[in-house]
């Protein structure tokens, strides 16, 4: 079974496989077989989901928008662990075996490289297009 993050309408993304969670200091931060990630940009507990999109008015339909091209694209391997590696008041850098659904659970992208926001800016969700740069988005 691969590594799946699958946006959640108007909510937060939720990750399922091998996972490992790395702080932006590069110290370990979890090992888990599933997470809820938030995508609003307002968790008090980034980069975990803590439902303050339900106050923050986050909408998002969930959808992925297909021919997402990141750079250094490399096929998966189906099986391989994911390491989640956090940027300071930025991304979530994704390393390993990933593939991306839609909110309807439709297989849009897969990889082993990808760069997924966490500010709730970006035009391009649930991939970074650079917005977290212009917005006042702060996280460890």
């Amino acid at each position: 079974m691969p590594n799946v993050a699958q946006p959640q309408v108007d909510g937060p993304l939720k990750v399922e496989g091998e996972i490992e969670i790395i702080a932006a200091d590069g110290s370990p931060l979890k090992k888990t077989a599933q997470a809820w990630l938030c995508r609003c940009g307002k968790s008090s507990c980034k980069p975990f989901c803590d439902g303050s999109h339900e106050h923050a008015g986050f909408a998002d339909p969930g959808a992925v928008l297909p021919g997402y091209k990141p750079k250094a694209l490399e096929p998966g391997e189906p099986g391989h662990s994911l390491r989640l590696t956090l940027k300071t008041n930025g991304p979530v850098r994704c390393f390993g075996d990933l593939q991306v659904r839609d909110a309807a659970g439709n297989a849009m992208w897969s990889g082993t490289q990808a760069v997924l926001c966490r500010c709730g800016q970006s035009a391009n969700k649930p991939f970074c297009d650079g917005s977290h740069l212009n917005s006042e988005f702060e996280a460890a």
